[in-house]
């Protein structure tokens, strides 16, 4: 096999990004239909899931502690025993009269947890891989995080929904499938000591093993690289690079949370009506080969012909299938095979197009101190996906499903320009 091929990078690359993305959408996905099947109303199961997106926004704040102590890969398989307890935890409360304190309280630890998990993959996969590993594997590890978030929402929704044909209730349906979790995050803890390198030198970390020793190095590391992400770049450099990120995703921030809610509603609210088991076999199959093979088409094609010539191609297939389901909500089409044809679509766009996304923070982020403005600029583009999902479940509410898909189109529209811009300026510095 052709070296540029890096075949032994890619087992440890696919499951630590299934291990990032898995928790990810449990917490601000499977939530969405676990509060759905309980009865809560589109705004209120919109508005507690985006804030527990909140951690995800705040990860700079202790990234420099996952920066200064222990390895990184430590901290990877620390995170994923915690969160095999807090999703067992889970499973073993649904059951109980406090069910919606416990859920809330293990979402939010699984949160927290995930988001530190996020700050130490990172920063790994940028110090075990070279710069052009690092730009073929983009599209491989942006494919392997959906599948987490598409084995979440698809496989897992699906298996729910097995559960309930078998005769079990909505209730004992869930605490099986999170003990299913609990497992799956107990085997990725254990396939990590195998699976990950030691890109880190162990002499190196013993000074670091006193915390308290260290709180000032901490300190200081932490407001150097803040300081430095601002200082190292012009106004007019922060100003596009923030526009940037705010903007790329806005469409997809405002139908994250409802696209679910659509698809699960019943007909006479709007809906489509799917039942758990359709739902999770049409994304957890169709939607699933569709992602697979737009991230890794994204990622070859920056790989081959940089990122400035698929940006804008890279943004309108992100973007424009969104009108699908302005589609689907207009028709309420029955057909199980028109309803995954336009979810198939759909996610070879997401796919394909969030690839070039993934690129541009990664260019932004090199130089000194790159897991900690990694970080950051993630930190930044999770505010910008929390904030609009927070309000869109109410939104949706006051005006229905077609009038909020045909809006949230129309704010798609300056991610598209943004691409626009950045093959402006890049030709301008001669890039």
């Amino acid at each position: 096999m052709n070296k540029n091929y890096y075949p032994n990078h890619w087992p440890w690359v696919l499951s630590a990004y299934l291990g990032e993305g898995l928790p990810y959408a449990i917490v601000n996905t499977l939530m969405v239909a676990l509060l759905a099947d309980m009865g809560m109303s589109n705004g209120s199961v919109a508005a507690i899931t985006g804030m527990l997106s909140i951690p995800w926004s705040l990860k700079f704040l202790w990234s420099p502690l996952v920066d200064s102590i222990s390895t990184k890969r430590r901290w990877m398989m620390l995170m994923e025993a915690g969160l095999a307890l807090v999703f067992l935890v889970t499973s073993l409360t649904l059951s109980t009269s406090i069910w919606q304190y416990a859920v809330t309280i293990s979402a939010a630890t699984a949160a927290m947890l995930s988001a530190t998990y996020d700050i130490s993959c990172d920063g790994y996969y940028m110090k075990a891989l070279n710069e052009d590993a690092q730009s073929f594997f983009v599209g491989i590890r942006n494919m392997a995080y959906r599948m987490g978030w598409l084995l979440a929402t698809g496989v897992l929704v699906w298996l729910t929904g097995r559960f309930e044909k078998s005769g079990y209730d909505v209730t004992v349906s869930w605490q099986l499938t999170f003990g299913i979790i609990a497992v799956t995050f107990m085997a990725l803890f254990a396939g990590y000591h195998f699976m990950l390198p030691k890109v880190e030198k162990e002499e190196n970390l013993r000074e670091k093993r006193d915390i308290m020793d260290n709180m000032k190095a901490i300190r200081t590391s932490y407001v150097e690289s803040i300081v430095t992400f601002f200082t190292r770049r012009s106004v007019k450099e922060l100003f596009f690079l923030l526009l940037f990120v705010f903007t790329y995703r806005l469409g997809e921030a405002f139908l994250s949370k409802v696209t679910l809610l659509f698809l699960k509603d019943s007909v006479e609210n709007g809906g489509i009506g799917l039942d758990n088991e359709q739902y999770g076999f049409l994304y957890g199959t169709l939607g699933m080969i569709a992602l697979t093979a737009g991230g890794i088409i994204g990622g070859i094609s920056i790989a081959h012909y940089s990122l400035r010539r698929c940006i804008i191609p890279m943004a309108l297939a992100l973007n424009i299938p969104d009108l699908l389901y302005v589609y689907l909500s207009i028709v309420q089409p029955e057909s199980l095979s028109v309803v995954g044809t336009c979810i198939a679509i759909e996610q070879f766009g997401y796919g394909f197009g969030f690839t070039a996304y993934t690129v541009y923070l990664l260019q932004c982020a090199k130089g000194e101190y790159e897991t900690v403005h990694y970080a950051f600029l993630t930190a930044l583009m999770a505010i910008g996906m929390a904030l609009p999902t927070i309000i869109s479940g109410y939104w949706q509410q006051d005006i229905g499903y077609t009038q909020f898909f045909i809006r949230a189109c129309w704010l798609t529209i300056p991610g598209m320009m943004m691409s626009v811009w950045y093959v402006w300026r890049t030709r301008q510095k001669g890039a």
